[in-house]
């Protein structure tokens, strides 16, 4: 049996800007998760430990954080736990990068650093593991970190990492670090530990293909982080267990305003489910009524304690107490009379859904975004 830590994308030194105060309070939990992944790898008694790209958020660190991830991986190396890794998009391996200023290998006798050009591969022979991999050589780039992989040795295992996104038509940009799943089923691999993706999710089933997502949460991400635990049996059996290890947890919710009277129903609908440690984007939408006055700020301000972070988009539109036609605009005055004649005609329920129909209409004739 043979036992992995697979994370990526940890983004040591993220700048939070959008979290304003908040942000050098995120920033040293980064560094807590981080000391956390070391500690679940060492109690889980883990062969190896992968660390798929974007361990730092960019190439320029303060030494606190350099010094953290040498005494982090030389606390694995007294319980004998190698590690590899690959530079990702944010610490690429260019000339500024943070991989060629600290001689991490030097400082960490049991790290090795991908740093070809090409995949090259590190054989563990106590584990019959051979790990493959490649750096990034910059943000962006139109090669697969999958072209050329495949079995160069006689070990049991054999593994790879890339830091990249899967090929998605028309979804994915062409010069995001690309590969295919053709790529993956003909790469002879056991496990491909991938990073870039800011989730947990699985690629394809066999050889199994995985993204971890960060262990902590940083922005663009949706839930909360994780680590994967990777068993491979000598059998062929694989086992891919997510391990939540972040601290915080992230949510947006989209408030109808049509169904809210005052201010005190917004608040509650805002805080439902606050806690200390959530981050919450809220958006309002749809049609309010005319005299219920809204200032985002303001409810950030009075209900931004019950979060870690509270943020409110206010994209709802106040109803018109009268609808008036304009002749000099014949499409919305057209709009207008038509639907007037069609909401005489109805009554109850249809009634009420044909002229709130008509408010979205002459909000999105007027260029506003309602819906």
């Amino acid at each position: 049996m043979l036992k992995i830590l697979h994370t990526a994308d940890i983004h040591l030194g993220a700048k939070f800007s959008r979290l304003g105060n908040k942000g050098a309070s995120q920033r040293e939990q980064l560094r807590t998760t981080f000391k956390n992944i070391i500690a679940t790898a060492i109690d889980e008694m883990v062969n190896i430990v992968l660390v798929a790209g974007d361990l730092f958020d960019a190439n320029q660190q303060p030494q606190r954080n350099i010094d953290l991830v040498i005494e982090q991986f030389n606390l694995l190396n007294q319980n004998n736990i190698p590690v590899c890794l690959i530079p990702g998009t944010h610490d690429s391996l260019d000339s500024s990068s943070i991989y060629g200023k600290v001689d991490f290998e030097g400082k960490c006798s049991n790290l090795k650093i991908f740093a070809d050009e090409n995949i090259s591969y590190k054989e563990y022979p106590e584990f019959s593991l051979t790990v493959y991999g490649k750096p990034n050589l910059s943000n962006r780039s139109y090669t697969s970190p999958l072209e050329g992989l495949k079995p160069l040795t006689s070990s049991k295992f054999h593994i790879a990492m890339a830091h990249g996104s899967l090929h998605i038509p028309e979804k994915i940009a062409e010069d995001d670090h690309v590969f295919k799943l053709e790529e993956v089923k003909a790469s002879g691999m056991d496990y491909l530990a991938l990073g870039h993706w800011h989730r947990v999710y699985r690629c394809l089933e066999k050889p199994p293909a995985w993204y971890s997502g960060p262990p902590e949460w940083i922005p663009d991400q949706r839930e909360r982080g994780a680590v994967l635990l990777v068993s491979l049996s000598d059998a062929g059996e694989v086992k891919v267990e997510p391990k939540m290890l972040g601290l915080r947890d992230y949510d947006e919710v989209e408030i109808d305003m049509s169904g809210i009277q005052d201010l005190s129903k917004l608040k509650a609908r805002i805080s439902e489910g606050a806690n200390q440690n959530l981050i919450r984007k809220a958006t309002l939408k749809g049609l309010r009524d005319a005299e219920l006055i809204v200032n985002p700020e303001e409810l950030e301000t009075e209900l931004g304690e019950k979060f870690f972070h509270l943020s409110v988009m206010d994209e709802s539109h106040p109803k018109l107490e009268e609808v008036t036609e304009d002749e000099e605009r014949l499409i919305r005055s057209r709009f207008i009379k038509l639907t007037k004649v069609q909401i005489e005609s109805l009554e109850g329920e249809e009634k009420e859904i044909a002229e709130n129909a008509l408010q979205y209409g002459i909000a999105l004739l007027d260029g506003k975004e309602v819906l």
